[in-house]
């Protein structure tokens, strides 16, 4: 089984997040489980930036990505049992390998040399796509067999698409996740043990 997992950038200022996400992992069916870290405060951070400087979309995309290398790198650094890969290429290998761990995976490189010519719809570089959407893409390509969301609160009734109108997910999500055969959001706070 191939999980993707994002965990939510409102996660890494949070000490316990890697001893609960380790506990909830555990709980959890085996599992190859490919982590994305979100872009959190620095993200924010350039959406600030963007507004205050008008960056622009492709710009304020492609730095946010950037965010995200550096996340992946601090994640992997607090979680060293965790695999850190950065080689989409390398991830499918592992895969094939029928590698059954943990992988941090930086998606810079995927984003940037494959997610457009993969099939699927390739993601639009605007703010209405955050690291759920990317998350989407990657379970979308790998093919994962589940995708699940780590956010800091419970998730509120209503479809996917009154999900994303309410900013619990991005404004993309509904169309990133059209194909994926699973998707759960688990408020990893609430899971704290």
């Amino acid at each position: 089984m191939i999980r993707v997992v994002k965990l939510g950038g409102s996660l890494l200022d949070w000490p316990q997040f890697p001893a609960t996400l380790r506990h909830w992992l555990a709980g959890q069916p085996p599992a190859c489980n490919i982590l994305i870290a979100g872009g959190g405060a620095l993200a924010e951070a350039i959406r600030k930036a963007d507004g205050d400087f008008a960056l622009g979309d492709e710009r304020s995309h492609w730095l946010c990505i950037d965010a995200l290398s550096i996340t992946a790198r601090i994640v992997a650094a607090v979680m060293p049992d965790f695999l850190h890969e950065s080689s989409y290429a390398d991830l499918k290998s592992k895969i094939t390998m029928k590698h059954f761990g943990d992988i941090v995976f930086d998606p810079r490189e995927f984003l940037s040399e494959h997610e457009s010519s993969l099939p699927g719809g390739p993601l639009p570089h605007n703010w209405a796509v955050t690291s759920d959407s990317i998350a989407a893409r990657i379970a979308e390509c790998l093919p994962a067999d589940e995708l699940v969301l780590l956010k800091s609160v419970d998730q509120p009734s209503g479809s996917l698409t009154d999900l994303a109108a309410a900013g619990y997910v991005d404004r993309y999500l509904p169309m990133a996740a059209a194909n994926l055969p699973s998707l759960r959001f688990v408020n990893l706070r609430a899971a704290a043990f």
